[in-house]
């Protein structure tokens, strides 16, 4: 299933990793995680380039004849988390931590990297390794691709990997198509006329104005789009008001519109803004609504996807890969596969055999390291098959 080259490195795997995961940085101040990549690419002898999209590296392996470029990617950044795992590898970074994978990411990339450095077996063509800055809200990929890193060779095929918990160790998750929704958020100011609140007929209440909002928003996926068709419409935030014997003069409301179809997606931002105008001009009050810098759906290419599910399954058996459906999360890796073909994949890092349960985005999130060589042999076969 391994091979004997990649089970070597993988104590030089786990290294890594823990190395990467005790020193955790947030989106674009990935300084010293860009170092590290650096100096580990120029070790195998592979051409780098750093400063690429803010803090952006990225490795260029040629084979001995020009051909096709398949490249991998990885993302470098850590999340504002404070870590509560006790592992002796913990954070360092006070208030930071590598929550998401990016650790074991970077790793498996890496490794990648280290076997196909160390083969023997020539191919025709370049193997692109793209570590991303910023994939936690920073839009990284955007600002990569921005900065030329899809050219010079030009990208024809990218990859790139996932650890999941919500998949068992050992397990590798395709989606075929779309896999993660667009997410954009929305901030709503509704501003009234305050009152004392024992006079509230003097007042044009926000805070009603904005309890009648919250309540129709949900009727924008009950009731205004094709059951049929993914949408998440979610208010997260609610602030108003600092005294209780007060109505306040206005409500700030937050959350976020979550879609796997374009026309959807549109649609209820649209109609979110209908909701928003009307409701508050039906008790006399004003309203602004702004959406933030959203991402966009996640689309895999289909003949990618059963690509990798092809080499998933010759390395670890049918009953080992799982057809995933779409999630709700968003992954900025969408970026790259609007310009190029490619697909993101799911490695299962859950072990409850070892306790290793917790989910991505919170303190306790870690890893079952067997995951890192089952990765990079993965790549590698990726590699070796894309060039046959």
């Amino acid at each position: 299933m391994i091979r004997p080259e990649v089970r070597e490195i993988e104590e030089w795997l786990r290294e890594i990793r823990r190395d990467f995961h005790k020193h955790p940085e947030p989106r674009f101040q990935e300084t010293r995680t860009a170092a590290k990549v650096a100096e580990h690419l120029s070790e195998f002898g592979i051409e780098v380039i750093t400063g690429v999209g803010g803090t952006g590296v990225v490795g260029l392996f040629s084979g001995p004849s020009p051909g096709k470029t398949f490249a991998i990617r990885a993302d470098m950044d850590a999340l504002p988390i404070e870590e509560e795992t006790g592992a002796d590898y913990a954070s360092s970074n006070h208030g930071f931590m590598h929550a998401c994978g990016h650790d074991a990411h970077m790793a498996m990339a890496l490794g990648a990297a280290k076997a196909l450095a160390s083969s023997s077996e020539p191919f025709r063509g370049q193997v692109k390794f793209i570590f991303q800055p910023a994939e936690e809200g920073g839009h990284g990929a955007r600002e990569m691709i921005s900065d030329g890193v899809l050219e010079n060779p030009e990208v024809d095929t990218i990859v790139a990997a996932h650890v999941a918990p919500l998949i068992p160790f050992g397990t590798v998750g395709i989606y075929l198509r779309e896999a993660c929704a667009s997410a954009d958020s929305f901030h709503i100011k509704i501003t009234g006329k305050g009152a004392h609140a024992a006079y509230p007929h003097l007042s044009q209440d926000p805070v009603l104005g904005g309890a009648h909002l919250i309540t129709a928003i949900q009727s924008i996926v009950s009731r205004n789009t094709d059951p049929s068709q993914g949408l998440v419409v979610s208010v997260t935030q609610v602030q108003a008001g600092s005294a209780t014997n007060v109505i306040p003069e206005d409500i700030m409301l937050a959350g976020t519109v979550r879609a796997l179809n374009e026309d959807i997606r549109e649609h209820a931002m649209k109609r979110l803004e209908e909701l928003a105008s009307s409701i508050c001009q039906a008790h006399h009050l004003r309203c602004q609504v702004i959406f933030g810098d959203g991402y966009p759906i996640m689309r895999n290419h289909e003949p990618i996807s059963r690509f990798v599910a092809e080499a998933a399954t010759e390395m670890l058996g049918e009953d080992k890969v799982i057809i995933r459906r779409p999630k709700f999360g968003s992954e900025d890796f969408a970026y790259f596969l609007e310009r190029c073909p490619g697909a993101g994949f799911e490695l299962g890092c859950s072990n409850e055999a070892k306790g290793i349960t917790n989910m991505l985005h919170t303190p306790q999130f870690d890893i079952d390291e067997g995951v890192l060589p089952l990765g990079v042999e993965l790549y590698v076969r990726l590699i070796e098959k894309y060039f046959q």
